[in-house]
């Protein structure tokens, strides 16, 4: 008998009305064909929709049988590891991104929000074909991170929380979502807009408290003078930093997220994205103060500081929220959706 794959897209939170991630007339998902959708009742309602539903039969073709599989165990991804491509199902490949990318100990709800972040991410990767001949990377400057190293309890944890979200997927409107995460915000995240230029509509920025005992909370680096006046006019030619160095910073502005957005210095405009790039700084959201022969700059959070927080996600956890709560958090607007393989044998 033939044997055929369908991928349903379920609504899980806040749907009223089903859709297609892929619009009719788009290109298909990359790891099925065929996709339907239907609503999925809320878990405490059940009972009331069951009682509620017509009796109706069946309307599958006679002699078909539709058997519902775990999304994540059947699909399979394409991961450039160490310069080679290695093919594994979601699942395996989740649970080696949480154990990149989020401490083993933190509470479960966290870690089913990473799950689902990290589950999205990857897709949406896959999807725009980022890499030639691999669905997704493990160098976490380009994708996500992902290892095979984790201890025994370690894989009891992260395996608990891809099971239980399997197939979840964050979404806005008809797509996935680009969903990025850090480590730590400095108590808010910052809009995209703020960082790389776009207004995302769910990537905004939000309050994110609880976040004061991650271990890269706040830095402070010391630059000599000298050098950081040296790097700035290799990329500044123009910038004219003669005098003592109290004189060369003028009016600065402030993101929403609190991130340093622009500063003079030298006379000439400078972005603080770019003196996180040019001097390694742990995030944007900084503050300067100059002896005569130091620039000292304190940086609070870690990361690009748009989207989760996983610190924050912690938080939360340890407040009470569920992995939902914390999603729809830090993707403002966003909806909960869950993708599901069905095998129909004819």
């Amino acid at each position: 008998m033939k044997r055929f794959f369908i991928c349903l897209f379920f609504v899980v939170a806040l749907c009223c009305t089903p859709f297609l991630l892929f619009p009719e007339g788009s290109a298909a998902p990359f790891w099925k064909d065929i996709m339907s959708t239907e609503p999925v009742v809320p878990s405490d309602s059940a009972q009331e929709a069951e009682a509620a539903a017509p009796d109706e039969e069946a309307t599958e073709p006679a002699g078909s049988e539709t058997v519902s599989q775990p999304f994540d165990s059947q699909v399979t991804l394409r991961v450039l590891v160490g310069g080679e491509v290695t093919e594994m199902t979601v699942a395996d490949y989740l649970k080696g991104t949480l154990a990149a990318e989020m401490p083993s100990d933190f509470p479960m709800e966290a870690l089913k929000a990473q799950a689902v972040a990290s589950r999205t991410f990857a897709l949406k990767q896959a999807e725009a074909g980022k890499h030639s001949n691999a669905d997704i990377c493990t160098d976490s400057s380009c994708c996500q991170g992902w290892t095979s190293e984790m201890s025994d309890e370690a894989m009891t944890r992260f395996s608990q929380a891809v099971a239980e979200t399997d197939g979840l997927v964050v979404t806005y409107g008809d797509s996935l979502i680009d969903a990025t995460f850090f480590s730590c915000s400095g108590g808010r995240t910052e809009a995209a807009v703020a960082v790389w230029g776009s207004d995302i509509p769910y990537l905004q920025s939000v309050e994110s408290p609880g976040e004061e005992d991650a271990p890269r909370y706040q830095e402070t680096v010391v630059l000599d003078a000298d050098y950081f006046a040296d790097l700035l006019q290799e990329a500044y030619p123009e910038m004219n930093l003669s005098g003592p160095p109290r004189a060369w910073f003028g009016p600065f502005t402030r993101t929403e997220g609190g991130g340093l957005d622009i500063v003079f210095i030298g006379g000439v405009r400078v972005e603080g994205t770019t003196l996180r790039r040019l001097f390694s700084l742990r995030s944007t959201n900084l503050d300067i103060s100059v002896t005569e022969d130091n620039i000292q700059i304190t940086t609070t959070g870690f990361g690009h500081r748009v989207g989760m927080s996983q610190y924050g996600a912690r938080a939360m956890a340890e407040g009470g929220a569920d992995f939902e709560e914390i999603l729809l958090h830090y993707y403002t607007g966003t909806e909960i959706k869950k993708l599901l393989c069905q095998t129909a044998e004819q």
